[in-house]
């Protein structure tokens, strides 16, 4: 038995609806729809349009109980833009954290965090390779 790739990432939320409208019009997922998961459990799986062939769905798991949060991301999306993503989350009053910039050997990184309706944290990084850098 080979593991081939991450099918889905989980996250835990108390209202499948707002966190529906949070995912998609804040950070431009699509949403497949409402599933019944069985024994009164609800979810929602949502991706990236275009979709790219194996690519990780972001599955929102509705609970019952009080949802727990962590103090650090547990993953995080790539974007081509972090600055202007940052901007525009704040102009619709989301909750942010302050932009971050640094540099590996490799690559320059600029980053952030944004927390859903229940609090969960999603990193939001850009990652430049040098070598693109300094072709520009």
């Amino acid at each position: 038995m080979t593991l081939k790739h991450v099918g889905s990432i989980f996250i835990p939320v108390s209202s499948l609806e707002q966190s529906i409208a949070w995912y998609t019009e804040r950070l431009g997922l699509v949403c497949r729809g409402i599933e019944d998961w069985g024994g009164g459990s609800r979810g929602a799986t949502l991706f990236f349009q275009p979709h790219p062939e194996h690519a990780a769905l972001l599955s929102l798991a509705e609970r019952m109980e009080p949802i727990q949060t962590e103090d650090f991301p547990r993953f995080n999306f790539q974007c081509d833009d972090a600055e202007t993503l940052h901007a525009e989350l704040q102009a619709t009053n989301g909750r942010v954290t302050e932009l971050e910039l640094w540099d590996s050997e490799w690559n320059h990184h600029v980053l952030f965090d944004v927390f859903d309706p229940d609090g969960n944290r999603i990193n939001i990084i850009q990652v430049t390779p040098h070598a693109q850098i300094a072709k520009s």
